[in-house]
Protein backbone atom coordinates (compact mmCIF):
# COMPACT_ATOMS: atom_id res chain seq x y z
CA UNK A 1 0.00 0.00 0.00
CA UNK A 2 1.12 3.42 -0.83
CA UNK A 3 1.35 5.91 1.90
CA UNK A 4 -0.94 8.95 1.43
CA UNK A 5 0.67 12.17 2.33
CA UNK A 6 -1.60 14.80 3.73
CA UNK A 7 -0.68 18.40 4.00
CA UNK A 8 -0.55 20.05 7.36
CA UNK A 9 -3.27 22.71 7.54
CA UNK A 10 -1.44 24.51 10.30
CA UNK A 11 1.34 25.52 8.00
CA UNK A 12 0.18 28.15 5.47
CA UNK A 13 2.80 27.42 2.84
CA UNK A 14 1.63 23.82 2.55
CA UNK A 15 -2.07 24.60 2.64
CA UNK A 16 -3.58 24.90 -0.84
CA UNK A 17 -6.82 26.33 0.60
CA UNK A 18 -5.05 29.30 2.08
CA UNK A 19 -4.91 32.07 -0.46
CA UNK A 20 -2.05 34.44 0.26
CA UNK A 21 -3.25 37.98 0.93
CA UNK A 22 -1.96 40.60 -1.43
CA UNK A 23 -0.51 43.48 0.51
CA UNK A 24 -1.07 46.89 -1.07
CA UNK A 25 2.00 48.50 -2.46
CA UNK A 26 3.10 51.89 -1.32
CA UNK A 27 2.79 53.08 -4.89
CA UNK A 28 -0.93 52.23 -4.91
CA UNK A 29 -2.56 54.76 -2.59
CA UNK A 30 -6.18 54.41 -1.71
CA UNK A 31 -8.24 57.25 -3.10
CA UNK A 32 -10.92 58.85 -0.96
CA UNK A 33 -14.48 58.39 -2.08
CA UNK A 34 -15.66 61.65 -3.74
CA UNK A 35 -18.81 61.69 -1.62
CA UNK A 36 -16.78 61.55 1.58
CA UNK A 37 -14.44 64.24 0.29
CA UNK A 38 -17.41 66.47 -0.54
CA UNK A 39 -18.88 65.84 2.92
CA UNK A 40 -15.61 66.84 4.58
CA UNK A 41 -15.37 70.04 2.52
CA UNK A 42 -18.97 71.03 3.24
CA UNK A 43 -18.63 70.36 6.96
CA UNK A 44 -15.50 72.54 7.00
CA UNK A 45 -17.39 75.37 5.29
CA UNK A 46 -20.27 75.04 7.76
CA UNK A 47 -17.92 75.13 10.74
CA UNK A 48 -16.15 78.25 9.48
CA UNK A 49 -19.47 80.02 8.87
CA UNK A 50 -20.63 79.03 12.35
CA UNK A 51 -17.50 80.48 13.92
CA UNK A 52 -17.83 83.67 11.88
CA UNK A 53 -21.48 84.10 12.89
CA UNK A 54 -20.60 83.68 16.57
CA UNK A 55 -17.85 86.30 16.31
CA UNK A 56 -20.12 88.76 14.48
CA UNK A 57 -22.93 88.38 17.03
CA UNK A 58 -20.51 88.97 19.89
CA UNK A 59 -19.27 92.17 18.23
CA UNK A 60 -22.83 93.37 17.59
CA UNK A 61 -23.86 92.66 21.18
CA UNK A 62 -20.93 94.69 22.50
CA UNK A 63 -21.86 97.63 20.28
CA UNK A 64 -25.60 97.48 20.93
CA UNK A 65 -25.29 97.33 24.74
CA UNK A 66 -24.02 100.89 24.79
CA UNK A 67 -27.11 102.30 23.09
CA UNK A 68 -30.00 100.46 24.70
CA UNK A 69 -32.91 102.70 23.71
CA UNK A 70 -36.38 101.18 24.02
CA UNK A 71 -38.46 101.35 20.90
CA UNK A 72 -41.85 102.99 21.25
CA UNK A 73 -44.92 100.80 20.85
CA UNK A 74 -47.31 102.14 18.24
CA UNK A 75 -50.79 102.86 19.58
CA UNK A 76 -53.57 101.70 17.32
CA UNK A 77 -56.83 103.53 17.69
CA UNK A 78 -59.82 101.39 16.85
CA UNK A 79 -62.82 103.41 15.76
CA UNK A 80 -65.93 102.70 17.82
CA UNK A 81 -69.22 102.14 16.05
CA UNK A 82 -71.07 105.35 15.76
CA UNK A 83 -74.82 105.84 15.84
CA UNK A 84 -74.52 107.92 12.72
CA UNK A 85 -73.45 104.81 10.76
CA UNK A 86 -76.75 103.12 11.56
CA UNK A 87 -79.83 104.52 9.85
CA UNK A 88 -82.09 106.45 12.21
CA UNK A 89 -84.98 104.03 11.69
CA UNK A 90 -82.93 101.12 13.11
CA UNK A 91 -80.95 102.86 15.87
CA UNK A 92 -83.51 102.10 18.58
CA UNK A 93 -83.63 98.42 17.60
CA UNK A 94 -79.83 98.12 17.78
CA UNK A 95 -79.79 99.74 21.22
CA UNK A 96 -82.40 97.27 22.45
CA UNK A 97 -80.36 94.40 21.05
CA UNK A 98 -77.21 95.58 22.81
CA UNK A 99 -79.08 95.90 26.10
CA UNK A 100 -80.47 92.39 25.78
CA UNK A 101 -76.96 91.01 25.22
CA UNK A 102 -75.71 92.76 28.33
CA UNK A 103 -78.50 91.26 30.45
CA UNK A 104 -78.51 87.67 29.17
CA UNK A 105 -75.57 86.76 26.97
CA UNK A 106 -76.44 83.03 27.01
CA UNK A 107 -78.82 82.44 24.16
CA UNK A 108 -80.68 79.14 23.84
CA UNK A 109 -79.39 76.70 21.29
CA UNK A 110 -81.23 76.84 17.95
CA UNK A 111 -83.80 74.17 17.34
CA UNK A 112 -82.94 71.52 14.79
CA UNK A 113 -85.55 70.92 12.13
CA UNK A 114 -85.84 67.15 11.84
CA UNK A 115 -88.23 67.32 8.91
CA UNK A 116 -85.56 68.65 6.53
CA UNK A 117 -84.47 66.05 4.02
CA UNK A 118 -87.52 63.83 4.23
Amino acid sequence: MDEKLYQNIDLPQNNPLNVPQVLPNDSEKKSINPKILLLIILSGIILTLLLLSLIVTQIRNKNSNNSNIPTPIPIIIIPTPNDSLIPTAYQESFKNLEKSFEQNPDLPAPQIDITVGE
